[in-house]
């Protein structure tokens, strides 16, 4: 028997008929002449085949083709689908024909099923296909191989990377020859269409199995995408009720999209004027006034920040509020954080985790810098000064070295040009890197890794410190290079990575970042302290506003 590739999608258990299923589009072709609808009971417990059938165009690209070339004959396209809805062991499932995935409606479908399918029934070590996110660096990467794999051998080894699809050779015992999942669940092997009833009850069993968390693929429940739409906008209801009420969940942060600090903001929508040099929610809120009550889901997707760029050739950049919210909230039990318009669920005791690396990681200072500057134009606009300025003041003030723009090039070493540190405490052993504002999740976890990937090279390979102290001796004079010696060969003190961050406290006054910049940072921690660094995370003030 030749072998068939079927798909499927499995309804919500509280939908009770096969047109719910169905979006708005779809239901009003089912009086179309042209539609068949063939119900049989005793298909599975009782299904309805529906069949939708085109009209015949002719394609686009053969009109295009025509304008040069003299194609003749009679060559269209029709466009029909096919949906089978059948019940099965108390639960509604669609097989899909062609585009008939289109007429569904992702409201009543179960998002994660046919990636918990998946987990269960993959070998993990014969997988082909490999569709992931990463929240810290905020990528999207499709990994394919011609040949199979082990899940490990794909490069996840970040509680960020996000696995949307999975695809390769089933376990033997599973019936299928392969699975491929995400929403919607594709199963190889020698079936025909009677046989969808009992892959039907093997898929269920599969999806309520938890099998999957003794093996590699556990991953996937530490953070986890939101697939379930209802649910994310019942989210966007509650975080706008949040904002409303004036609670501190919630922070607005820079889309990835963005790339300059040489800005002033405005808000679009609430019809008021003026414009900010901080990214604020609570700037936000000023301008909604006595309009609170109107600070809706719908409202935060309506109303924009516009970036206005010193430059006046560039035109204003406009992302929506809804985009620019970063926090989280908990709702029936779960933890549930927002990044980049998209929510995520997180795991309770891995959120513990992460959030105790944090806090035990906060150090306090023996004397406090001062904050960065904001510098004001003759208009009033204002930016605040760079990373660079500010690492300059610091080491003057803390007789620190700068190393900030100082690269190490290791011989043989293709590309791999980096900075130890922005700056250098010889007699604390201290690694300093120090970042501005601390509400973008990309910008913060590559921010932890760069200054966790430069430490681990002077463990690694030795003549990176050999680079250092030149560096050293080129900048800050010969005593300077001969004290750091004397430094890293005092073995009895362990060097520090102290990460430094510049921001605004938040409404409840103390100093946070987003939850996914902290999972990153969880891990980078571990990393270090296995190396045998000790790790510490401070925060400054960016100067007050000028009023």
């Amino acid at each position: 028997m030749a072998q068939k590739t079927f798909t499927l999608f499995l309804s919500k258990s509280e939908v009770v008929g096969f047109e719910q299923l169905l979006t708005d589009s779809a239901a009003e072709r089912l009086a179309e002449l042209t539609t068949q609808i063939h119900e049989n009971a005793e298909f599975a417990d009782g299904a309805t085949l529906y069949v939708f059938s085109g009209f015949p165009t002719v394609p686009l690209w053969l009109r295009h083709l025509r304008e040069t070339f003299p194609v003749g004959g009679r060559i269209e396209n029709k466009s029909s689908c096919g949906l089978l809805f059948f019940r099965k062991s108390e639960r509604i499932f669609v097989a899909t024909f062609a585009h008939g995935w289109m007429c569904l409606n992702d409201d009543y479908l179960e998002g994660d099923f046919g990636l918990r399918v998946a987990v269960n029934a993959l070998d993990e070590k014969k997988l082909k296909r490999l569709e992931r996110a990463n929240l810290g660096d905020a990528l999207k990467g499709l990994s394919l191989s011609p040949f199979q794999r082990e899940f490990g051998s794909f490069g996840l080894d970040d509680a960020l990377d996000l696995v949307r699809r999975l695809g390769g050779a089933a376990k033997e015992e599973v019936s299928a020859n392969a699975v491929n999942g995400s929403q919607s669940l594709k199963v190889t092997g020698d079936y025909t269409v009677a046989d969808l009833p009992e892959i039907a009850d093997e898929a269920l069993e599969l999806y309520a199995s938890e099998a999957y968390r003794r093996t590699g693929f556990s991953v996937i429940d530490l953070v986890s995408p939101v697939p379930d739409p209802a649910l994310a906008r019942r989210l966007d209801g509650l975080a706008a009720n949040r904002i409303r009420e004036g609670m501190p969940e919630f922070e607005l942060g820079l889309p990835l999209s963005y790339d300059d600090d040489e800005v002033a903001f405005r808000f679009v929508g609430p019809g008021v004027r003026g414009r900010y040099p901080d990214l604020l929610l609570r700037n936000y809120i000023s301008v909604m006034r006595g309009r609170l009550d109107d600070i809706t889901s719908q409202t935060l997707r309506e109303h924009k920040i516009a970036a206005i760029f010193d430059d006046d050739t560039r035109p204003e950049t406009k992302w929506s509020i809804h985009k620019a919210l970063v926090g989280s909230i908990i709702h029936e039990g779960g933890l549930y954080a927002i990044n980049e318009g998209y929510w995520y669920r997180l795991d309770d005791a891995f959120t513990r985790s992460v959030e105790r690396t944090f806090q035990v990681s906060i150090a306090e200072w023996d004397e406090r810098p001062r904050p960065l500057r904001k510098i004001y134009d003759e208009a009033g606009n204002g930016s605040y000064q760079s990373e660079e300025s500010y690492n300059e003041e610091l080491a003057n003030a803390f007789g620190l070295v700068l190393l900030d723009r100082q690269l190490v090039r290791l011989p043989g070493v293709q590309r791999h040009d980096f900075e130890v540190c922005d700056l250098l405490d010889i007699e604390a052993k201290k690694l300093i890197h120090v970042k501005k504002s601390s509400r973008r999740s990309s910008v913060l976890s590559h921010f932890f890794k760069q200054g966790s990937n430069s430490a681990q090279q002077l463990v690694l390979l030795p003549e990176t410190m050999v680079q250092v102290i030149d560096i050293v001796r080129e900048v800050a004079g010969e005593n300077a290079a001969q004290r750091l010696i004397e430094a890293n060969a005092d073995i009895e003190r362990k060097w520090t990575v102290e990460f430094i961050i510049a921001d605004t406290p938040r409404a409840d006054g103390e100093f946070n970042i987003p939850i996914f910049s902290k999972i990153t940072f969880r891990d980078e921690v571990s990393r270090l302290m296995a190396m045998g660094y000790l790790v510490r995370l401070k925060f400054i003030s960016l100067e007050p506003e000028a009023v």
